[in-house]
This record gives structure tokens, sequence and C-alpha cells, in this order.
């Protein structure tokens, strides 16, 4: 494995990889330019003295686990030393993994990177969404490479980790832990040693103590065969992800609906195409397949972590989850003085003269007398038994048959919400009034409510 002697060689080569990726830009009127996650182990240690010695203005961000006792609190010491030379300000956070752990039921090692990721993204937020530095080496990318393939990977997997990823950033994927560790004895600067690395209880740590080493000792060019392998394959997937975005077009509509029925007729690969277009919401290879299967049927749904698909009559919708969902209600009242409705929707109190056609049921007119009970009102989504005595009509129908009647998509359906008083449906808010409370000729108030946009 080649080491390199000349220190400023070890730094022109991180200074190289950064200006060619544009992973770091210098920002004007000393502002932050950079924020690095520093653990005090030797990567991150080097990773900050290089970004310092090349001139980037940083922030040192430490996360105290809390995993390993006083060595935690060793490692978060000499983590605030090195930050009060190298950095410009130092931040730390202490997380209790357990309780996260208890809570979402992951992994020690998910839990620490979701909290670890998040007040990274929080931290690149405060300062204006400056990047976050983190000290993966090409090791590391070895490592993750052949964790990759050893669970079953795609092309992405086999490619490792990329140099810039949203806010993240790699700067040190071209050089090797004996080139950091060289870098530092060099310059007599201490690192600490995290414990539990050296320890053969997870899969990575094996790798990185037993079997790599065995592969460096009988093929002694393995590094520079693996770095030349892995850059391969990114380009490959660059061409890849180009050939997605130009082929993808063809099967997505105007209104953003991928034509799933289509794709399945003209493609022989329609679930990997389909995948490769649904992934970054957060959806599997498994849910893609499952849809090509039924790309025909209509209101199936499929969910991942952050978004909802819907098949609708051979398309595909892909949309972001909300809050907004069957069992969201808003409990209020309304009084002779008005009330405080929810968003999107006004009251107001009128002469029966004063009222005027509606057709698209944006507004709802009622006897006030509604108010006498002294009622509870409730803003609620639909629900598939959900019935309406609809006015001007005998008998009732089903809320569901209304919607179907207005031809509402099915992305759509879910959005439909119901105001209800006291147990009994009033309106299906923009497409159909009860008749209950009706205005007649004796009536002498009206009570009229209206949606002025979608309800949140």
């Amino acid at each position: 494995m080649r080491i390199f002697v000349d220190m400023d060689e070890f730094i022109l080569k991180i200074k190289d990889e950064i200006d060619s990726r544009l992973l770091i830009e210098r920002r004007e009127n000393d502002a932050v330019d950079a924020i690095v996650a520093l653990s005090g182990g030797a990567d991150s240690v080097a990773l900050l003295i290089v970004l310092n010695e090349l001139g980037y203005r940083c922030v040192a961000a430490h996360c105290n686990f809390h995993l390993r006792g006083e060595e935690s609190d060793r490692d978060m010491d000499y983590a605030e030393q090195i930050a009060a030379i190298y950095a410009y300000d130092f931040r730390c956070i202490h997380f209790d993994v357990k309780n996260y752990k208890k809570k979402y039921g992951v992994s020690t090692e998910m839990a620490c990177r979701d909290l670890r990721y998040d007040w990274f993204r929080r931290l690149s937020d405060e300062y204006g969404g400056i990047p976050v530095a983190v000290a993966h080496h090409r090791d590391d990318n070895e490592e993750t490479m052949f964790l990759n393939l050893l669970r079953g990977t795609g092309l992405t997997g086999l490619c490792g980790m990329r140099p810039k990823n949203g806010i993240f950033v790699r700067p040190l994927l071209t050089v090797g832990r004996d080139d950091i560790e060289n870098f530092l004895n060099g310059r007599s600067i201490p690192f600490v040693v995290d414990s539990s690395n050296l320890e053969n209880d997870v899969k990575r740590n094996r790798l990185r103590n037993v079997v790599l080493p065995a592969i460096r000792n009988q093929f002694h060019d393995a590094d520079a065969g693996i770095a030349h392998t892995i850059s391969d394959l990114n380009r490959n997937r660059s061409l890849y992800e180009e050939a997605i975005g130009i082929l993808g077009r063809k099967y997505i509509d105007a209104s953003g609906c991928i034509l799933v029925s289509l794709m399945v007729k003209e493609m022989a690969n329609a679930d990997m195409l389909l995948y490769e277009l649904i992934k970054g919401t957060g959806f599997s290879y498994l849910q893609a397949c499952d849809v090509v299967k039924d790309s025909l049927s209509s209101g199936r749904r499929f969910y991942s972590r952050t978004h909802e698909m819907i098949l609708d009559r051979g398309k595909l919708i892909v949309e972001a989850r909300t809050e907004m969902d069957d069992d969201c209600e808003i409990r209020f009242s309304i009084n002779r003085d008005g009330g405080t409705l929810p968003d999107g929707f006004t009251v107001k109190f009128i002469e029966r003269g004063e009222m005027r056609p509606d057709r698209a049921c944006r507004t709802i007119y009622m006897d006030a007398s509604v108010l006498d009970a002294v009622p509870e009102f409730v803003l609620r989504g639909w629900r598939k038994a959900d019935r309406i005595q609809p006015y001007g009509m005998r008998g009732s129908r089903l809320v569901s048959d209304i919607m179907t009647d207005a031809k509402v998509p099915l992305n759509e359906k879910r959005r439909v919400r119901i105001l209800e008083a006291d147990g009994v449906i009033l309106w299906v808010v923009g497409l159909r009034a009860s008749r209950h409370y009706p205005v007649t000729d004796e009536t002498k108030t009206v009570l009229c409510i209206s949606w002025t946009g979608a309800p949140e």
C-alpha cells in the first residue's frame, strides 16, 4: 500500500478532490464554510486539520452517544481540545441511544446513524445550508462495497459512497487509513481510538480487521484494484442514471403520474425501470414488482416511510405522505357571535335574501337553529361507511358513491373532508350538502360556512 511521505502531498491530494468535485465553497464575510463531524479519531482529526490549513472556516460537531462509559467522555474532551486549535467553533450534543432504540425498534448502529445525521442536517440549516464534511476514507469505501456485495446489491451498492450526497461531503475518499495516520504521526498529533472498532462482533469490523487485511496480504495491489473498480462502476452508474432519466420521461405524463400499464406493455424490465423511478422516495424493489404485477388494478396503495403510491387504472400516483388522514379530526364550536374554524374555512350569519347559489358546493347554508343545541362540530376525513342524506334527495347515499359520481381521482379522495355536528354529517366539503337544517320561509337567520381553500 502506498503511503504519502510528503505531508504537503497528502494535503494537496485532498485539495484536488475538494476542488475537482466542488465539495466545499468559500463564503464571504468570515462566514463558516463547513461543519466537520469530529469524533476525535484519526480520520476526523486529520480532516479538520487539513481543512483548517487549506483556509476553510469550520465548525467542529461532536456527538456523545454515551455507549462506552468514560471512553465516550474522553473522546468528547479530546474533540473539544482539538477544535479549540483548528476550528472556528465547537458544537457538542448528547444522545440517549437506548431510548431511541426502544421508541423506533432499530439497532444501536442505526439509532446512532439516525441521531447524528439528523443533528448534522439541523446544524447545516442553522449555518445557512453549508456542507457537512465527514471523514470516510478509501478503506471505509472498500468496506462499504464489500458489505453491500455480501448482503446482495445492485450497481449503486457496488459504487460505495458518493463524494457528495446532498449536504454531506467526503473529501478523504482518495486517501487511506495508513495515509491518514502517517500524516498525523508526522506532525506528532495524537488521536483517540474507539475500542469498539477493535472488536469483531459486527460485520464491518470483521471486514476491517480480518477479511481485508488477508486480501491485502495475498494481493499487494488490492487497494489500487478495488479503487479502480469503484471508480469505473461510478462512471457506469452515471451513464445508467442518464439513460434511466431519458427512458423514464417517456412513461411520466404531464401531471407527474407514472404510466405503469404502458411501461409493462412495452418493456421487458418494467419492474427495474419503475424501481429506479421510485426508489428516491423510499420504495423497495419488491414494491415495484407488486405494482407491475397489479398494474391494471385501481385503488391499491403502497407506502414508504415518507411517501404513498396509488394505482389508478394503469397509472401510478406518487405523493408525499402528510399528517392529513382519515383519523385526523378537528373539533370546534360556532356561536351567534361567530367562531374559530379550521384553516381554510370561514363563517358568517346572513339574511335569507343574501343567499347565492353555489354549484361548486364550496359554501353551505343552514338555518341558524342548528346552533340552538350548542353542537360540537367536527371536521374529519371521510370513512368507508359514511352516509349523507343529500339536500334535494330522499334517503341517504354513501360518501364514496358521491365521490365516484364526481369523478374524484383516487389520490384526491383522501383529501375530502366531512363536516358533522353531533355525529350528523352536514357537508361533504366541496361536493354535497345534507338536507339537515334547511333554509325555509320561516328561517330568520342563515348560518353560512364557506370553504376558501384546501384544508390543512
